[in-house]
């Protein structure tokens, strides 16, 4: 384990009882602290969610979440939901004044979308066709969503009615980055959709399915019978310019290909790309959904998509829905150059270490939709809605999150939370044997059961999932609760849920893409300890008998499977590795979650 980089000459249990004592921390003034990236006021804040609600209860009743705020004048403030609760102090705009937002531009005008006919525009095909090959051994998206991904068992989400809804629920903005703006569909249907200025887009046939592709599976995963599209916003870019927002922009898709420009061998590194993601997710603090890209061949070595590469985003593979298994053309190898981006070319053997391991997640493709969703180019060429590729099985995870982050607004701004949540959701094993000998980070498809669930998710079905999840965000000073030999730990207990034995722990964390770019290192590690016990003292526990230990090592996550009856779980997340020129140094971005497997 590498050595902690910590402040010389500085009491940690000063530091500690200071902040216990509600007055401002000794460090608060040092010159190496950082700004709390993405937070708009307090120093830190966190906060915490269960299916089954937490500890803290009124009369008899226990609450579902709680935010907690560290203001830097020394205050701490924090409501549980019902105390946050009401027309004009819900839990949502608790949230939203504390983190910055993402700002973009709308232009909605739903009635002049098409954009041409392409042929009449763009030479050359530009298709790739395996794309498009027959429907032999696809699935129907119908049969996909209902009897792989278990849509109907999150009805009370669907149709908007019954025992189990809440206040906030309510439409997602998404943003799709793409190379074309969907097109038209047969039978003359218009996409309805928020477009960004996207000037230098040069679209041909095929951007143009991929963006479609897209925009349908968006608009099909996130429409429910009681209300309008999830809206998409259209962009060649992040959007950042300064707007109102309705609704408000919550995730982002990334399905483009390599920039042109972009050799197959820098496309084997941590590029610039990659690194414009991570500062981007770290500043604003958006769910990211990354396509890992096709290299529609077997090599064992073949690299992810430029974007792919970003620590913070979720990066998706592709599961075929026909026989469970991940596709061959997935790639999985993510590479830094310890001597700062674009030092590896040439010299790889010194200067190339292995990155953060990804895909995070794997989700179905080869399916195929509707005939809404053909397209004849020039009266010849017929665009089949058969979708393949690890672009479709992104935007479909991302459908599943839009899910989630519309149902229970815990989960909007936290894409620390999110990706901790989705590498403990699945119901659906991945099939055997793995491609290539590569085994993947999580073993499961996530499904809407496993995904979407709310504040009251526990009372409809007997069989709904446990799940409690937490963050800690800003100056680590604020939020450790115990000193150790490293720079200090959080500990909190979690209640067995009745019933359920089988779970699954993960933490993720967000670090500056700058980093990764000028070291080629992940400049942060967690450590996550889960404890078995009769009582919900975090301090009645021997730190060596732990039940699971898991560490994030070159990762920026870690997670761990484990099965118990003890009445409480204590769980330690030890920080034990900071870099002191990081961008983020002493500033974390840290989520958890526990779920049950039952």
């Amino acid at each position: 384990m590498n050595s902690p980089m910590v402040y010389r000459d500085v009491d940690y249990q000063k530091v500690k009882e200071s902040k216990q004592q509600g007055i401002n921390s000794p460090l608060e003034n040092k010159t190496l602290k950082k700004s709390p990236t993405g937070l708009n006021g307090p120093a830190a804040v966190e906060g915490a969610f269960s299916t089954h609600g937490l500890a803290y209860s009124k009369n008899g009743t226990p609450y579902s979440f709680y935010f907690k705020r560290f203001n830097s004048n020394g205050i701490i403030n924090f409501g549980y939901y019902e105390q946050l609760d009401g027309p004009n102090n819900t839990y949502l705009q608790a949230v939203n004044s504390v983190f910055i937002p993402t700002n973009v531009v709308q232009n909605y005008n739903p009635g002049n979308l098409d954009h041409g006919n392409p042929s009449t525009r763009v030479s050359g095909s530009g298709f790739n066709e395996q794309y498009f090959s027959n429907f032999q051994n696809s699935t129907s998206f119908p049969g996909m969503e209902y009897n792989l991904a278990k849509k109907g068992e999150v009805e009370w989400w669907l149709y908007g009615s019954g025992y189990g809804q809440c206040q906030e629920c309510g439409d997602v903005g998404i943003y799709m980055d793409v190379d074309a703006y969907p097109v038209r569909l047969n039978p003359s249907k218009t996409p309805k959709y928020l477009m960004n200025n996207a000037d230098g887009i040069t679209p041909n046939r095929e951007t143009e399915m991929l963006s479609s592709r897209t925009y349908s599976i968006l608009q099909a995963t996130t429409t429910t019978s009681n209300s309008n599209n999830t809206r998409v916003l259209v962009t060649n870019a992040l959007p950042q310019n300064p707007a109102s927002r309705n609704p408000q922009v919550y995730m982002g898709v990334h399905n483009r290909p390599n920039s042109p420009n972009l050799s197959s061998d820098a496309a084997k590194y941590y590029g610039a790309e990659a690194r414009d993601l991570d500062n981007y997710i770290y500043a604003n603090r958006t769910v990211e959904i990354v396509a890992a890209g096709n290299n529609w061949h077997s090599e064992t070595d073949a690299p992810l998509n430029a974007q792919a590469h970003a620590l913070n985003a979720i990066t998706v593979g592709a599961v075929d829905a026909g026989d469970k298994k991940i596709t061959d053309y997935t790639p999985y190898v993510t590479k830094y150059c310890n001597k700062g981006m674009g030092h590896c070319l040439g010299d790889e053997n010194y200067y190339a270490v292995a990155g953060c391991r990804k895909p995070e997640i794997y989700n179905y493709t080869n399916f195929f939709m509707d005939n809404d969703r053909k397209r004849t180019y020039a009266n010849w060429y017929v665009y089949e809605p058969f979708y393949r590729g690890t672009e479709s099985a992104a935007a479909y995870t991302a459908g599943l999150v839009a899910g989630l982050l519309r149902a229970n607004p815990f989960y909007r701004w936290h894409p620390e939370v999110v990706k901790a949540v989705l590498l403990n959701a699945g119901d659906n094993n991945i099939g055997l044997p793995y491609p290539h000998g590569h085994t993947p980070v999580t073993t499961k498809v996530p499904t809407y059961k496993s995904v979407v669930f709310n504040r009251f998710t526990k009372n409809t079905t007997n069989t709904a999932p446990f799940h409690e999840s937490r963050y800690w965000i800003g100056d680590w000073d604020w939020l450790y609760t115990h000193d150790n030999d490293y720079l200090g730990e959080i500990r909190f207990s979690v209640k067995r849920p009745s019933g359920m034995y089988n779970f699954s722990t993960a933490i993720s964390w967000l670090t500056s893409g700058n980093d990764i770019a000028d070291y080629g290192v992940i400049p942060q590690d967690f450590d996550l300890y889960v404890y078995e016990s009769n009582s919900s003292n975090v301090d009645a526990i021997n730190v060596n008998n732990y039940k699971v230990y898991t560490y994030g090592g070159q990762n920026s996550y870690a997670k761990a499977s484990f099965t118990s009856s003890a009445q409480y779980f204590t769980i330690r997340i030890v920080f034990t590795y900071d870099y002191i020129r990081s961008d983020n140094y002493k500033q974390v971005v840290l989520g958890f979650d526990l779920a049950s497997l039952n």
